[in-house]
């Protein structure tokens, strides 16, 4: 049985940039075209296309215009468009994205990116579209509760990977979602000589901060592509959430380690995050958050921490679920526990020291999701 192939429509004034884009995905999906922002218009409502490459230079009436008109029509607002133009400057990037678009790509175009960067947002709207389609047959059905609670646990755990195989680490995660709905989320990919890893935890326990995780995550992987920059990658991430989370009183705390393998330098930014911990040989160094949560302002900014990641170190990232436990006497468990762990454990025994500690601490009771990721810097071990 055949499936039907992604609608991809190209929206620019010059016929040989048609060509290159067509070439590059005629393969792969079906493609439509129009040579104005008032054509593009009229093929997108007309073919409900899913996902947009539209130029910003064009007479008449530009991309900016084009692509605030489709996401102000109920039709065509959800289909993510890509501005892909000649137009390179920070101000111009900005204005698209706050014009609505959900990406960037300057040209000259490198096909593997805007291949990467197209399949990334599809897959990311059928995260989308599915999550809708469930949001809408909970409200439609009136499912109790507790089945809302069931659903968003395992949307959780099929977004969620089970391990981070990151080629010149070594790594173990742990995740476990509490009773209530949470958004923690975790990643981690290598890109060239960069490696990458993130923890996130949206605020709130609900059906709208699984939601907000589950296009968090695709979020970050998609601005993480190509940038190397912590702080960087959180500008351009907190102008989407901003608006996305404008009103809903939800944020999101996040740390984001990008490593160089060839000089070993380790750059770390903090959203409002509790702190993580390196460990290098005979010494802990505790992280602290280097500006706010995301999605507060969007004119918000970070600064990057930097140190020197040695092989045999250790990262530890972990969201506020581990620690903030109490015991029947309503102590909150201290942060002493991660005095237990060192550089010379496993990234998996590091884990495994932690949790104990905590669960001891609580008897086991987390209200909270807990999410925990070690990293080993070109250390021998198992990639769990």
């Amino acid at each position: 049985m055949s499936t039907a192939r992604h609608k991809l429509l190209i929206v620019d004034d010059t016929p040989a940039n048609i060509q290159i884009l067509h070439q590059i995905f005629q393969s792969e999906y079906d493609i439509f075209f129009a040579t104005s922002g008032a054509g593009g218009i009229e093929v997108a409502k007309r073919e409900l296309p899913d996902i947009v490459l539209l130029d910003i230079m064009m007479p008449e009436m530009d991309g900016y215009q084009a692509c605030r008109i489709l996401k102000s029509d109920p039709a065509t607002e959800s289909i993510p468009v890509i501005f892909v133009t000649a137009m390179g400057e920070e101000e111009d990037e900005t204005k698209g994205l706050e014009a609505g678009a959900i990406d960037y790509i300057t040209k000259p175009i490198s096909p593997p990116i805007v291949k990467a960067r197209v399949k990334n947002h599809l897959e990311l709207k059928k995260g989308r579209d599915l999550l809708v389609e469930l949001a809408t047959e909970i409200a439609e059905k009136n499912i109790a509760m507790e089945r809302e609670k069931a659903l968003a646990h395992t949307l959780l755990q099929t977004i969620l990977p089970e391990k981070l195989p990151v080629e010149g680490f070594s790594t173990a995660v742990y995740f476990k979602p509490s009773d209530q709905i949470g958004g923690d989320f975790f990643d981690g990919w290598r890109e060239g000589r960069f490696a990458h890893f993130l923890v996130g935890d949206i605020s709130g326990h609900s059906i709208s901060a699984a939601l907000v995780m589950a296009v968090s995550k695709g979020l970050f992987m998609t601005i993480g592509k190509g940038r190397t920059n912590p702080a960087e990658i959180f500008t351009v991430a907190n102008r989407i959430l901003t608006g996305m989370l404008a009103d809903s009183g939800m944020y999101l705390t996040m740390v984001y380690a990008v490593c160089d393998t060839e000089s070993g330098e380790l750059q770390i930014a903090s959203a409002g995050h509790n702190p993580v911990y390196l460990y290098s040989s005979g010494a802990t160094t505790a992280v602290e958050a280097t500006g706010p949560p995301l999605g507060w302002d969007a004119e918000d900014l970070w600064d990057v921490s930097k140190y020197h990641f040695a092989s045999g170190n250790k990262l530890l990232l972990y969201t506020d679920g581990l620690i903030e436990v109490r015991n029947g006497e309503g102590v909150l468990c201290s942060e002493k526990i991660f005095a237990g762990v060192s550089a010379a454990d496993s990234p998996q025994t590091m884990i495994n020291t932690l949790l104990k500690s905590a669960d001891s601490h609580c008897d086991g009771a987390f209200d909270d999701d807990v999410t925990l990721v070690a990293i080993g810097y070109g250390a021998e071990g198992e990639q769990a």
